[in-house]
């Protein structure tokens, strides 16, 4: 039997309720014991609390929002500590989340399977035994078709049986369910009732589901227990609707809540905050003069207003004019072999300092995301990735020379590092802002890290991953260009060159060369990433 326990309570007397079930002299699947959960700030969830449940019953929590439904429940399935008081359980807990808390991109199969991660820890794929298990269990809810379709595609009633699946899959004693019936219609509320129930009574697992619901209450509940204010009190004879006094900014209707207590009712709308000191007029105009003297005092300093004479202005006419051929046979006779070549040498070098950028960034990221490695781990990982960012590409690609000579690999290698600096950083943010509700679901399942990551973050971040891969390799192509100016490789070097013997209209040629390479892969990504990110 686990125990989940706390510091001795407050002398707080509890109220038992007089409820019927199943026999007494059945062995108790939860013991809970003067229960408490205080706030930080002091406020009380939970005051008191202390009931048995015998085994195979359906309990029902009941009772108005933020009377500690939801608080008792995390305190039954370990993920909240009480403050004081215990909570003993016969055998595994497992629970269905109100947001159900599935890896959308993946099938209802897999979703499902991960309800073993909690006795697997060192095997990396599913037994045999395990997966017939669970498409038994999807076939006895109605998902024998759909069991391989994706969590993203199944309608609201189907998710919810595959989370009922999941927590099946981890063959618990006690089940707990959060408002399994949230936001389904009369008929579908129905049907998962009769499929919670049902199928619990099948595995002789114990039931506890919060439910606003009083007719289901009523129709399914061996026993119940009703909540007000974080205490245990007698269920009212009949639940009203909750009144519109939770409705947001307005109170009116406070007087018409014949559930709410002092402690529960609306408070006032707090007053608007003060404008900031820096938004108003005369803070702006201030800083509005300083801004104009600042650029007025840098063009002064750097001798723009010398340099932007008549000269400069025929110089760049001039430049201009040169930059066009002056007739199709100059156009026809320009290098385009040699540039060409240049080009897809340079196409070359993005995609091969791009794949090896890759290579090098993914497994850094997964050392460097919080909710993936330890601090130890990805505070050293994090800097050596900040570093690799700093420099530059070209100073890079200097180094690069010096060691290795000139070239293309001089460049391959310059583009590797820069972009493994900045994938890197893409990476690891995209890591630590996929979904928690996943994550959490599988870490309370028994799921390691590494675990947590193949199966909840990785799915998730996947469309993220390849659309920072793409704007690499675009990047890379730009980027590649102006390596070749130091002689690393690429169309860069033909373009410097044909710039120093002012043939300009090939000079203009290379850009648009490159203009269009990057105009075809923009088309290819955006085609790629609606693929990948419904909508």
């Amino acid at each position: 039997m686990s125990v989940i326990a706390a510091q001795p309570p407050e002398v707080v007397p509890a109220r038992e309720p007089a409820v019927s079930g199943p026999a007494a002299h059945e062995p108790p699947a939860l013991r809970v014991r003067d229960l408490h959960v205080r706030h930080p700030r002091g406020a009380h969830a939970l005051r008191g609390v202390s009931f048995e449940l015998p085994a195979r019953a359906h309990l029902v929590l009941t009772g108005p929002s933020g009377s500690g439904k939801t608080t008792l429940l995390n305190c039954l399935s370990g993920a909240l500590t009480p403050t004081s008081g215990s909570v003993e359980s016969a055998g595994p807990v497992a629970v269905i989340y109100q947001d159900l808390r599935l890896v959308v991109e993946r099938s209802a199969m897999d979703n499902v399977l991960d309800g073993c991660l909690g006795r697997r820890r060192l095997a990396l794929r599913e037994s045999a035994h395990e997966r017939e298990e669970a498409r038994g269990l999807l076939a006895r809810l109605g998902l024998s078709e759909r069991m391989r379709a994706r969590v993203r595609e199944m309608s609201g009633g189907e998710r919810r049986r595959v989370a009922i699946a999941r927590a099946l899959m981890q063959r618990p004693r006690v089940l707990l369910a959060d408002e399994p019936t949230c936001s389904l219609d009369p008929e579908h509320a129905e049907l998962v009732m009769k499929l919670l129930t049902e199928v619990s009574r099948e595995r002789g697992v114990t039931l506890v589901t919060v439910l606003h619901d009083e007719s289901l209450a009523r129709r399914y509940a061996d026993r119940r227990l009703h909540l007000r204010a974080g205490v245990i009190v007698p269920a009212p004879m009949r639940v009203l609707a909750e009144p519109p006094c939770a409705t947001e900014g307005s109170c009116a209707m406070e007087a018409a809540c014949p559930c709410a207590g002092p402690e529960e009712r609306c408070a006032p709308m707090p007053a608007l905050p003060e404008r900031p000191t820096w938004t108003k007029p005369p803070v702006l105009l201030g800083l509005g003069v300083l801004g104009a003297g600042a650029y007025a005092w840098s063009a002064a300093s750097l001798g723009l207003h010398e340099s932007l004479g008549r000269d400069a202005a025929q110089g760049a006419a001039q430049f201009a004019a040169g930059l066009v051929p002056a007739s199709w046979a100059q156009a026809r006779d320009l290098p385009w072999a040699s540039m060409g070549a240049a080009l897809v040498e340079t196409v070359q070098m993005s995609l091969l300092g791009t794949v090896a950028g890759v290579c090098l960034a993914y497994p850094a990221a997964v050392f460097a995301a919080r909710n993936v490695s330890p601090v130890w781990l990805r505070t050293p990982v994090r800097q050596l990735l900040n570093f690799t960012r700093t420099v530059p590409s070209l100073i890079w690609a200097l180094f690069c020379i010096a060691a290795v000579g000139l070239g293309p690999l001089a460049g391959v290698i310059a583009l590797s590092l820069y972009s493994a600096g900045y994938l890197g950083k893409f990476f690891y943010e995209a890591f630590e802002h996929a979904p928690r509700g996943p994550q959490q679901a599988l870490r309370e399942i028994g799921a390691s890290g590494l675990a947590r990551f193949r199966r909840a973050v990785r799915p998730a971040t996947k469309p993220a991953v390849v659309a920072s891969m793409l704007f690499m390799f675009e990047y890379n192509v730009r980027a590649a260009s102006v390596l070749g100016v130091v002689g690393a490789g690429g169309i860069g070097y033909d373009l410097k060159f044909y710039l120093d013997i002012r043939n300009f209209p090939a000079a203009l040629a290379c850009l648009l060369m490159l203009f269009a390479v990057v105009v075809v892969l923009d088309a290819f990504s955006s085609r790629l990433r609606r693929r990948l990110l419904p909508e």
